[in-house]
């Protein structure tokens, strides 16, 4: 039997799960996969630049010096952990990636948050008390902070008030008669809510109770530590990729090659994807390089190659495949634009500086004892639009700074920033500027795009073009992996879950398959998911 040419357009995490599902044992006969990736090393926004620092302390993202240490520095994902990413430590701990990738654990997550001389707090002792604390993290904040958490923990269970599951904190507000005038919801709750969804946005409110409760809970059976998040104490319970995200990425690309199914096609940017006469797909792609020049040289001629496969899936991001998608020769493109497009996945710019300005971290909060700091401080007091929820800051110039030297115990400081769209924020200055990257993203927690997500099925496999990646799932490693599997097992019935089926991993495939291709004869997933969720944890509360 002839073997299926895939390509796979992306080669960040979800394009390099799908290499490794399908070269495993069951499909690795039946495939010969292409992949295309536009940079020259695979990772996408799993991305690490290793950082080195020189005799002066300055910090260098170009190859080190023979012998001179370097420090694994990501400026997408910066932790995962057990309770959220299942699928991933249950891969991590397969043959072909124990002891390629290993993980590294955090002893805790300390977050603040600075706004003024006298508004700001911390999730640890340290800052918590005092004159730049007492007025921000005053006992009526902290009082609403624990009554917060609580209800995270316990409502779903005891409903109160009929907060469920799928309560938006813009009802639970509502309900448990919460100003937005308070410190807890100015300073504790939105900046928390944008570090997970997205640095900028505007829609922080759609977030639900199921979106926080994995994050503020300690789940028995599930967790040695936690809970993962909290406003009242340090974060538990997280790790990081010991050398990078990257070489997890590396590592599934390198067994895919390695097991001789995988072409990789790297530095090439694929300019356009159209299903041809005889029920195959056409791949147009072009040398990066040749792109980017012609940019700023228009003469310049990029040269143009055209691959024919079986199938093709998309893995990047959803802005990106409608430029892909919307070509001439494609005649699927005016079904497919209504489910993909930008009002649909309305997608957040992302900006991210690895710098060695400590001016970037807030002038009130310059005592470097947290991990990560949400810096409002340079924001505060402008109420230009946007101006989201009368906050007395501008939470679209806003960022979150996370600290190296803490994180990673680099030698000299060395900051993460990330912004949404930089324009008007408080920006490092050029000099001390080590890396800088822009991109797309999705949201952290799964409620966001829930509809489109759901509706995206009814062009999947369409001209034997299909969707994968973060904006199908969740914008995490684990949505990655997970929406990978999915389409390797739509791609190939031989395709089987590779991890025991009773598990919470099995759990999270089943759920995010059923929002990928939602089906009727599986009741539980069709608008009560959010019960049975509560119904699942509950079982685990109760141990059985």
């Amino acid at each position: 039997m002839a073997k299926k040419r895939i390509a796979v357009v992306g080669g960040g995490a979800s394009g390099c799960s799908l290499l490794w599902a399908l070269s495993r044992e069951q499909t690795k006969e039946l495939v010969e996969l292409t992949l295309f990736h536009d940079e020259t090393e695979v990772g996408g926004h799993s991305k690490t630049i290793n950082v080195w620092f020189d005799a002066t302390g300055k910090g260098h993202a170009t190859p080190p010096p023979a012998g001179e240490p370097v420090y694994p520095v990501d400026i997408g994902v910066q932790f995962v952990c057990p309770t959220l990413y299942p699928n991933l430590y249950k891969q991590l701990a397969l043959p072909e990636l124990a002891g390629t990738v290993e993980l590294a654990p955090q002893a805790e997550l300390k977050l603040s948050g600075s706004f003024s001389p006298t508004l700001n707090w911390g999730n640890f002792p340290a800052y918590q008390s005092g004159p730049r604390f007492s007025q921000c993290y005053d006992w009526s904040t902290r009082r609403l902070a624990k009554e917060f958490q609580d209800d995270i923990k316990y409502a779903p269970f005891t409903p109160l008030d009929g907060i469920t599951f799928s309560t938006t904190m813009e009802r639970y507000l509502q309900v448990e008669n919460v100003p937005w005038s308070t410190n807890f919801f100015r300073y504790l709750l939105i900046p928390y809510l944008s570090i997970i969804n997205g640095y900028g946005t505007g829609d922080l409110l759609e977030t639900t109770f199921e979106d926080l409760f994995p994050i503020f809970t300690k789940i028995p059976g599930l967790q040695k530590l936690g809970p993962y998040g909290s406003f009242t104490e340090s974060g538990k319970g997280w790790d990081r990729f010991k050398k990078g995200a990257t070489e997890w990425v590396v590592a599934m690309a390198s067994y895919a090659t390695t097991m001789g199914t995988t072409t990789l096609e790297l530095g090439q940017s694929v300019v356009a994807v159209y299903p041809t006469a005889s029920g195959k797909v056409m791949v147009e792609f072009s040398p990066t390089a040749d792109l980017e020049l012609a940019k700023t040289n228009p003469a310049h001629v990029v040269p143009r190659v055209a691959r024919e496969f079986d199938e093709v899936v998309l893995t990047t991001d959803m802005t990106t495949n409608r430029m892909i998608l919307d070509n001439p020769q494609n005649p699927l493109y005016g079904v497919q634009k209504d489910y993909i497009a930008e009002d649909k996945f309305a997608l957040i710019p992302g900006v991210c500086y690895i710098h060695q300005d400590d001016d970037c971290l807030s002038p009130h909060l310059q005592d470097k004892l947290e991990d990560g700091q949400f810096v409002g401080s340079y924001a505060f007091g402008d109420l230009s639009p946007p101006n989201y929820y009368g906050l007395p800051y501008n939470l679209a110039t806003s960022f979150q700074t996370y600290l190296m030297k803490n994180i990673l115990g680099t030698p000299h400081d060395c900051h993460v920033s990330m912004y949404a769209d930089s324009a008007g924020a408080k920006l490092p200055d050029p000099s001390k500027v080590i890396y800088m990257k822009t991109w797309r993203h999705g949201r952290w927690v799964a409620s966001f795009f829930d509809k489109a997500k759901k509706e995206l099925h009814r062009v999947q496999g369409v001209g034997h073009i299909w969707f994968a990646g973060n904006n199908t799932t969740v914008d995490s490693e684990e949505g990655a992996l997970v929406s990978a599997m999915i389409i390797a097992n739509k791609l190939f019935k031989e395709f089987v879950y590779p991890f025991d089926m009773v598990s919470e991993a099995y759990f999270f495939f089943e759920y995010f398959q059923s929002v990928m291709f939602p089906k009727p004869s599986f009741p539980w997933v069709l608008g009560n998911i959010a019960e049975n969720a509560e119904e699942h944890l509950k079982s685990l509360f109760d141990g059985t």
